[in-house]
């Protein structure tokens, strides 16, 4: 513990670097300073160099530690840390290049939010042990890969780590429960989907979004390490992110025999994220089920009349008639409210029909809506547009169909290995 009373900070910034040499910490010195709170839970930090230094050097060692992997390292890590008044100030981690290996330099506002500071030094750390062998270009990393390891280790292994002078530790047992306020938040809303956590739009999420977007991160990654070998496939795959230039392919390959395809994976975190949130397969509709009320769904109720002067007759009529023979200002709210209802079958779907839900909604969210996430409208279209989304759409709709058909009515309900 670093304790003191209320005194004035030294004007001279200070250098200090960590136990095994690997981080090397500039900023002003917190000299003397009021202690807060007798517990590591703030929101915010004030990063002191020496104490920075030795916190980036613990999580280093719970990373290692969690990913089996020895204690070595190659590239020195820079971390300045400055004074701020802002909020949000952006964090930068540059990466240099010398001759025979990798440098990385990190700029820190002096105060910053606790969890924002646990995913920066997690992604340098990872990006250290990614590049060691990267020559051309550098390793993509997954990115709910730090987010996900970052709050995994803050709920797990670094759950008493003292981030700022003058705070006391309260000491406790590793949480029992790492994943219980992750489950809180799934049993209000659903999870993302797979794809939604490998192609995110961080840089335009609210603070909201991202710590759902950090939940969902911290499951998929919580679940991967309790694979069998799950430590050693996410070391292989660290190790070899330089080989291709995106991270699926060498994800595959790491998990090569957990996933044999990304849909596997999709298949495998969905069900996970069901379990989590406390509904359990007896409370989720059968496939059969499932999928009968897909196709009541994903058709339309029409009025038709046989010949003029009778009374129409009711039938149903497929999406992709709908699509070509209606205008699309007639089509847009029957295909909104088929949204809403795909949304609630979502939350009740057999886990084997997860993923054909959310492909039938990922497809006419992109048709009836535009680009950013408002519905589209003729206007935005030209006539040549429309007809390239009608026939991207249909084609679609037609492969998910056959998708939809080739399935097992019965097939049986379990955890994939």
């Amino acid at each position: 513990m670093i304790a003191g009373v209320f005194g004035l900070r030294a004007l001279e910034p200070v250098t200090v670097r960590s136990h095994s040499g690997q981080f090397v910490v500039r900023g002003l010195p917190f000299g003397t300073t009021v202690s807060k709170s007798p517990t590591s839970n703030v929101e915010y930090l004030r990063l002191d160099p020496a104490l920075t230094a030795v916190t980036f050097e613990r999580i280093r060692q719970s990373i290692l530690t969690e990913l089996r992997l020895p204690d070595v390292w190659s590239g020195t890590i820079q971390v300045t840390t400055h004074p701020t008044i802002e909020d949000h100030v952006n964090v930068r981690i540059a990466s240099v290049r010398y001759k025979d290996r990798w440098g990385y330099r990190v700029d820190l506002p002096e105060n910053l939010d606790k969890d924002r500071f646990f995913a920066v030094a997690v992604e340098v750390i990872l990006m250290e042990l990614a590049n060691r062998k990267a020559v051309l270009h550098e390793a993509e990393l997954p990115p709910w890969l730090a987010l996900g390891l970052a709050a995994e280790l803050q709920a797990t292994s670094l759950p008493t780590l003292a981030l700022e002078p003058g705070s006391e530790v309260v000491q406790r047992e590793r949480t029992p429960d790492p994943l219980k306020s992750a489950r809180e938040s799934l049993r209000e809303r659903p999870a993302l989907r797979f794809d939604e956590l490998g192609q995110p739009e961080l840089e335009h999420f609210s603070d909201e979004e991202r710590a759902f977007y950090r939940t969902c991160s911290q499951l998929f990654v919580h679940e991967l390490l309790r694979l069998r070998g799950g430590p050693e496939c996410l070391r292989d795959m660290l190790v070899r992110l330089p080989e291709n230039l995106n991270w699926q392919t060498t994800f595959l390959g790491s998990f090569r025999h957990h996933f044999p395809r990304l849909i596997d994976v999709d298949k495998w975190y969905a069900l996970n994220a069901v379990n989590l949130s406390g509904r359990d397969h007896f409370s989720a509709l059968p496939l059969a089920i499932t999928l009968r009320q897909l196709d009541d769904l994903i058709s339309v109720q029409v009025q038709v009349r046989v010949e003029a002067g009778e009374l129409p007759i009711l039938t149903r009529v497929s999406l992709q008639r709908l699509m070509v023979e209606w205008e699309f200002e007639k089509q847009q709210p029957v295909l909104l409210q088929m949204l809403t209802r795909l949304s609630a079958l979502r939350l009740r779907a057999a886990p084997e029909g997860l993923d054909l839900v959310d492909e039938y909604m990922r497809v006419l969210r992109a048709y009836a809506m535009g680009r950013d996430g408002k519905p589209a409208t003729a206007a935005k279209r030209s006539a040549s547009q429309f007809r390239i989304a009608v026939r991207l759409a249909t084609k679609q709709l037609d492969d998910l169909e056959a998708r939809r058909r080739a399935l097992p009515p019965e097939a049986p309900i379990g955890r994939t290995p």
